[in-house]
């Protein structure tokens, strides 16, 4: 237990999408981590989220409020918190001394509605690229429609990011995973101050050493590809298939491209890799649990990423700390804040006319040259251990409280009943848009292997 730090900041709020976590997802495990680690610094921390009538009380934390909820359709497990006048007094009468708003979604408002409302800081957490997955609402027969894509693009998108900065100001200040997102958001408008604070690795998982072999017999290792992704069309898997299968393939004896992940695209990807005909030497083998990934990195002898959407890709962070060279594409955001290119692994122009058969020139090296693979693997676990420790990462966390704690009594805004009821529209108004959307799309299935996802408390995550 740490003694007890900045005695002023006893109630914290986090508001996240997930008070249960029904598949991996990388901003909500960074939830879970902050909430344990404030809570063994002494600070009473509380997870704000949508209500999910499937929870068993084992799978929540210890302390939350659940809000009312709608279900997003095309994504079973997953649910949309909702407004109603008990929940927000239930907000109000919990005096909470700060705010962290890990969300992308409607929660923004929420948060919003509390900082105007009571007058409590509050700190926003970028965690989505809202240009790469606009898409993930279309179902198959739109998405390849031209003009629908325009219309994302040109209008929604552009829409979407106006709210969004609109509600980053609202409050007191603004981090970001990556120095790319951080200048993203300064060209957008965002006037509150932006810390740049990549996420932490969780030491007491991904530490673990001398587990068992978790890869097919037929992957041998000397040659394994490796990726860790959710199956969704942003993660661009599609692509990875399609170079491994006319690059890689024909050209490294014994190559394999092991896939971690379940999603809307797991079918497709299946199939597509059959069509190609690397279906025997291409293994899906679903999502797994948390406490089980140091395993598959520490066995793989490459990790391979052509996802541009990420803010920062906390699988890349895992793969690195466990002395997993990565080549990856140069996304300008999470991934390209990571991977120092030449050094622990390569990135890629995604815009070159002959990107893919150079990302594949970079596996063919590294697969065939295993004394470069070594010396990149121990550059990358100190490089992530500078990166991604988690001391450090809490530490900034808290000093950014302390600058929102200035910047919210310097800016003395008092209650805005006005504007804080026009958040409460827009939180209502987005979410009702969104679980129509939901409608669109048929439900997909999602972590199909029932992998247990990471929990509040180290005695479950472990």
């Amino acid at each position: 237990m740490y003694s007890h730090e900045r005695k002023w900041l006893r109630r914290l709020a986090i508001l996240n999408d997930y008070v249960r976590i029904p598949y991996a997802n990388g901003s909500s495990y960074a939830s879970q981590f902050l909430y344990r680690e404030m809570t063994a610094r002494g600070h009473e921390v509380t997870i704000v989220g949508p209500d999910d009538p499937n929870a068993k009380p084992s799978e929540l934390p210890p302390r939350h409020i659940s809000l009312p909820s709608i279900p997003l359709r095309n994504h079973p497990g997953v649910y949309l918190a909702m407004p109603s006048r008990s929940s927000l007094e239930t907000l109000g009468e919990a005096n909470f001394d700060m705010l962290l708003v890990q969300s992308p979604s409607g929660l923004l408002y929420a948060g919003g509605w509390l900082r105007q409302q009571h007058g409590v800081p509050l700190v926003s957490v970028n965690t989505v690229h809202m240009p790469s997955v606009y898409n993930v609402v279309l179902p198959d027969s739109l998405n390849h429609v031209p003009s629908v894509n325009r219309l994302f693009s040109q209008r929604v998108v552009p829409w979407v990011e106006e709210n969004t900065t609109d509600a980053y100001n609202v409050g007191d200040a603004l981090v970001c995973l990556s120095p790319g997102l951080k200048r993203y958001w300064e060209d957008r408008g965002v006037e509150v101050p932006i810390h740049v604070i990549p996420r932490a690795i969780e030491r007491r998982i991904f530490d673990k050493t001398g587990q068992e072999d978790p890869f097919p017999r037929e992957a041998a290792p000397g040659a394994r590809l490796l990726v860790v992704c959710r199956h969704a069309r942003e993660k661009q898997v599609d692509r990875l298939i399609r170079l491994f299968a006319k690059y890689v393939h024909p050209r490294v004896e014994g190559a394999t491209l092991t896939m971690v992940g379940d999603g809307p695209e797991h079918e497709a990807l299946k199939d597509l890799a059959k069509d190609l005909g690397v279906e025997q030497s291409t293994h899906f083998v679903g999502e797994q649990g948390l406490a089980q990934m140091p395993a598959w990195y520490r066995h793989a002898d490459l990790f391979v990423y052509t996802s541009l959407s990420e803010t920062y890709g906390q699988v890349v962070s895992e793969a690195l700390w466990c002395g997993l060279p990565v080549v990856a594409m140069d996304d300008g955001k999470g991934v390209a804040g990571q991977v120092t290119d030449g050094e622990d692994g390569f990135l890629v122009d995604p815009t070159d006319e002959e990107a893919d058969r150079q990302y594949a020139g970079h596996l063919e090296l590294l697969l065939t040259k295993p004394t470069l693979r070594r010396r990149m693997s121990g550059l990358a676990v100190r490089n992530a251990k500078d990166r991604s420790d988690p001391d450090a990462c809490v530490t900034r966390y808290l000093e950014v409280f302390e600058i929102a704690r200035d910047h919210a009594r310097s800016s003395n805004r008092g209650s805005q009943k006005i504007q804080a009821y026009r958040n409460l529209a827009r939180w209502v108004g987005m979410h009702a848009t969104a679980g129509a959307l939901g409608l669109m799309r048929r439900p997909v299935e999602l972590n199909r292997n029932q992998a247990v996802t990471g929990s509040w408390t180290f005695a479950k995550a472990s």
